[in-house]
């Protein structure tokens, strides 16, 4: 197994408002979300969880940080990430229960002089996607200013894209309820 000098990182600290319960948690298969995340970085060398409730994740051996800035939604999670990862990070949301380590695996190694922004069907995946230690600067002054939507601050860094077909579904996320249960159909 190569080890991948990145940090992988998952966000799980949202509000889970349209789902009415923590995402994270739900279950897939015979995995939790937050597992199915967690085994999919299996070849990093530092993973770390974004939660702003760490009691959940506790039993996992690994680094949980609270947002350092609070309710200001996926950006505030990056930005804690980018704090106190080691390496570089790529980014997945906790509520993408197809990913796999094959995508994260080609995001982290595909990183080297600029961020990685995964794209799907002409779609911009901001949550699935690499990001370098050097622009927390530029995410700093985006929030700052009250900026947070993620694609402000990626139009703003050096970047490359990197195309994935979603054949396999790895980029859908689960919101709703309604989401959820067409899952385990």
């Amino acid at each position: 197994m190569i080890l991948i000098k990145k940090t992988g990182v998952i966000l799980a600290g949202g509000k889970s408002s349209r789902m009415g319960k923590n995402k994270a948690l739900l279950k897939f298969k015979e995995s939790l979300f937050i597992e199915i995340a967690m085994n999919a970085f299996e070849n990093f060398e530092e993973i770390i969880i974004i939660a702003n409730d760490k009691d959940p994740y506790l039993k996992y051996n690994i680094k949980v940080y609270s947002d350092i800035i609070k309710d200001i939604g996926p950006i505030g999670g990056i930005y804690t990430a980018l704090n106190y990862s080691k390496y570089d990070i790529v980014v997945v949301a906790c509520d993408m229960p197809y990913i796999n380590s094959e995508v994260l695996n080609a995001i982290g190694s595909k990183m080297s002089k600029e961020s990685i922004i995964s794209i799907t069907d002409k779609q911009i995946q901001p949550l699935c996607s690499g990001y370098k230690k050097n622009i927390l600067n530029i995410v700093k002054n985006c929030i700052d200013v009250g900026e947070y939507k993620l694609l402000n601050f990626i139009d703003k860094i050096d970047k490359e894209f990197l195309y994935f077909d979603n054949k396999k579904k790895c980029f859908d996320n689960i919101n709703t309820v309604e989401d959820y249960n067409q899952l385990n159909l």
